[in-house]
């Protein structure tokens, strides 16, 4: 096999030729697969001559198969030749086939765009670390929502008020045919759809009231028809040494000092995580890279899948209901995310880069120790560590293994 290379921007073109002898070998082993399927009158199932097989059958279909198969082989040497890091598959023209003749065809395909960083490890430097602090009464706000996480509670048969459990049954107003929804939540505690809480106090079970709420997240406005089921008492258990030993604790002391200690670690992973941003989007700015369409519409799909999974799962709602209510079409909510795909392909370009640029790699048993941490978490960790071996995750984590090196590098 030869074959000539040119490039436009981020696009390979590569024009291949298969001499006849290669290409024989193809179309030979094309021929003995329709052999082996095809019965012929005078002998047994895939055991006639290659001649009479070959006069029984259509020649155009044994060279159509002999040419996929023979493309498809090349390509993949082609690929590994070149250490190709194609983004979709390639776009492939057939120039000329004939049986006892080369094959010649022509291959496109997309590549990662080039990526002309800044002095990412200057900018890392640059990013300011803020103090970590864990004060009485973040300690006390915590231990709080502990004893209130334990609490009981009690049917009430007055009116509802903060601090109640309050069990509702809801549709959404002129979605015709709309299915009874459940909720269950504390009033006070802060629902995500703002506005319903407080159109909830004061009403009694079974007593009905239209409420319009706001989804934050997408800043729309929805009007709800809801039914309260039960209103109930909160009892909340008192804290003491008592109570520090039903979750584990020989005492309140201990039960505290354990809490400053989670608090200060989930803020550290917090502060990591804003400098981490912070960085990568400075880097993404000062960065020179012409990203291609193919990935942020990919990146786009995907954020109006995740946006079709919340709607079903936090609203309880077919998508086309949820685009009825905010007046937009699919196409629209797409646009929208185009923006944000835009920087999230921005910011994976970047660290792919800086992964070549600094040759960053992950050893195999990097991976299965992180498997481990990841697989002790599971009831059947064992059969867990075996499946993410398997499966994707095991890229997902070799990825994720390569982004903590790429980001300890940036001194964050």
């Amino acid at each position: 096999m030869t074959f000539e290379k040119k490039q436009e921007k981020n696009k390979l073109i590569y024009n291949v030729t298969v001499p006849a002898d290669e290409f024989k070998a193809y179309y030979n082993d094309a021929l003995s697969e329709f052999a082996k399927e095809m019965e012929i009158d005078g002998f047994r199932k895939g055991h006639a001559p290659i001649e009479v097989v070959k006069s029984k059958i259509d020649p155009a279909h044994v060279l159509s198969h002999a040419v996929e198969d023979c493309i498809q082989a090349k390509w993949f040497e082609i690929l590994n030749q070149e250490n190709i890091e194609a983004i979709k598959e390639p776009s492939v023209d057939v120039l000329k086939m004939a049986e006892g003749n080369p094959l010649e065809f022509k291959a496109e395909v997309e590549i990662l765009p080039e990526v002309k960083l800044p002095d990412y490890k200057k900018i890392g430097k640059s990013v300011s670390i803020k103090e970590i602090k864990v004060e009485e009464k973040d300690i006390k706000e915590a231990l709080k929502w502990l004893v209130e996480s334990r609490a009981k509670f009690f049917q009430k048969e007055g009116k509802a008020e903060k601090g109640d459990l309050i069990e509702i049954t809801y549709t959404f107003k002129d979605v015709e045919g709309d299915k009874d929804k459940k909720d269950r939540f504390v009033l006070g505690k802060g629902h995500y759809l703002e506005g319903l809480e407080d159109a909830l106090i004061g009403l009694g079970r079974e007593e009905k009231k239209e409420v319009q709420v706001v989804d934050p997240k997408e800043k729309k406005k929805f009007v709800l028809n809801i039914t309260v089921d039960s209103v109930q008492k909160m009892e909340v258990p008192e804290l003491n040494d008592e109570f520090a030993k039903t979750v584990g604790f020989d005492s309140v002391k201990d039960l505290e000092e354990n809490t400053k200690q989670g608090l200060n670690q989930e803020r550290e992973i917090s502060e990591k995580q804003r400098r981490r941003t912070e960085v990568l989007e400075k880097i993404v700015k000062e960065t020179k890279v012409e990203v291609p369409e193919t990935l942020i519409e990919r990146e786009g799909k995907a954020l109006l899948q995740n946006l079709k999974d919340r709607v079903s799962y936090e609203l309880q709602m077919p998508f086309e209901q949820y685009l009825k209510e905010v007046k937009k079409t699919e196409e629209e909510v797409s646009k929208e995310f185009n923006k944000v795909a835009v920087e999230r392909v921005k910011g994976f370009l970047v660290l792919h880069e800086i992964e070549k640029m600094e040759k960053v790699t992950v050893t195999e048993e990097e991976i299965d120790k992180k498997i481990d941490e990841l697989a002790a978490n599971y009831p059947d960790k064992e059969k867990v560590k075996e499946d993410m071996k398997k499966g994707n995750a095991k890229f997902y984590v070799e990825d994720e293994l390569k982004k903590e090196k790429i980001f300890n590098l940036l001194g964050c």
